[in-house]
């Protein structure tokens, strides 16, 4: 193989990873559609034409928009559909920039959650060859995250990450994995896999108080009433803000983080977005419905201690952190509270951490079956 591409599919942001075969640097980050975290949705416009990213969230001539299909994979048949599309939109592109060339000798490196079994990574992995990428593999994003760990030059924690019992910790928009693993291999563990937790709640929160703060809040609650898109849009600015904030909360303490989004729609409306320690405690502590009444606190807390319980072998000695999320300092402090003898780490960029992680992958997984063919 001459290139090795790393495509993590998230359920609200995507990022694809490219290294080539004899490159000793990080993986490069695409960009796609000029993002290199770019939104996963697609719409199809009236001239049959099919965008992906941002701009299918709000382009007025959307004959079909689909947002967020990726968590539905395993429970609604119809997300097979908006994935194939939005796969093919990023397929697309690829070829468009010229990052991906017709008939090169490359692989694709799909991240999935690690509680998926083989017969829907064989699923997944079908829909991505039904829709033309050269040859795909499919490993656990929670896999990807840990080499991605490995291979950076730039992560000195003074653990051999391979030796040791590992416990990654991948907090997406929608779900968190865990994954436990031992001498770098994946290790089936009774509780793991998806715990429907994400950042994506802190957004909807966000956003909901930021509406609830504007002098036009119910010409803001009509808008979102009436227009899926716009209200996406705007969870999406929330996102970016919030994670903006959690990157550095110290600097924020001492500045404004605050972002106003324009929306156009019967009449143009402006929504500002703020994020202060009030209201990342709020984002954090606030009991809520969709929890069944418990905070994100409560419930990822929760999930950590039924997975320490379950670990029948040694206890992790390092707990890694990825996704957006883990850049908030009370995520590391809740995992050191569970797991006190572990070094808890995150990486510079988690959001990115898992695309390079796929990409490293490949180009292992091929270094290696060359030596086994004596190549």
């Amino acid at each position: 193989m001459n290139r090795f591409y790393g495509f993590d599919l998230g359920d609200a942001e995507s990022a694809v990873s490219r290294l080539e075969k004899k490159d000793q640097n990080v993986p490069e980050v695409l960009a796609v559609n000029g993002e290199k975290s770019f939104v996963t949705a697609y719409a199809s416009l009236r001239n049959g034409e099919l965008i992906i990213g941002e701009k299918a969230c709000y382009n007025a001539g959307a004959m079909k928009r689909r947002l967020r299909f990726k968590s539905r994979f395993l429970t609604d048949p119809s997300s097979l559909a908006d994935l194939k599309s939005f796969a093919a939109g990023v397929l697309g592109e690829l070829y468009a920039s010229g990052d991906l060339i017709k008939d090169d000798d490359c692989c694709f490196y799909i991240g999935c959650p690690a509680g998926w079994n083989m017969s829907a990574r064989e699923r997944y992995r079908e829909l991505f060859e039904k829709t033309g990428y050269p040859p795909v593999r499919i490993i656990s994003e929670s896999r990807a995250a840990l080499v991605s760990a490995c291979q950076s030059k730039h992560l000195q924690i003074g653990v051999d990450i391979l030796s040791k019992p590992v416990l990654v910790v991948d907090i997406g928009s929608s779900t968190t994995d865990f994954a436990y693993i031992m001498s770098g291999k994946e290790v089936e563990m009774q509780t793991a896999g998806e715990v429907m937790l994400g950042g994506g709640l802190m957004d909807e929160m966000l956003l909901e108080e930021s509406v609830d703060a504007s002098p036009d809040a119910a010409k803001l609650r009509k808008v979102f009433a009436e227009s899926e898109p716009w209200r996406s849009y705007c969870e999406f600015a929330a996102r970016r803000l919030k994670e903006k904030y959690f990157s550095d909360e110290d600097y924020w303490k001492e500045n404004d983080c605050e972002q106003t989004v324009l929306i156009r729609y019967d009449e143009p409306l402006r929504l500002t977005l703020r994020m202060d320690e009030v209201m990342a405690n709020r984002l954090i502590n606030k009991r809520i419905d969709k929890l069944r009444g418990r905070s994100f606190h409560d419930v990822f807390e929760k999930s950590l201690m039924e997975v320490r319980d379950n670990i029948t072998s040694k206890q992790p000695e390092l707990l890694f952190l990825t996704g957006g999320v883990s850049k908030l300092e009370a995520v590391r402090d809740w995992c050191q509270a569970v797991f006190p003898d572990a070094v808890v780490i995150t990486g510079s960029e988690p959001e990115f951490s898992v695309s390079r992680g796929l990409a490293w992958s490949g180009r292992i997984d091929d270094e290696g079956a060359c030596r086994i063919a004596g190549f």
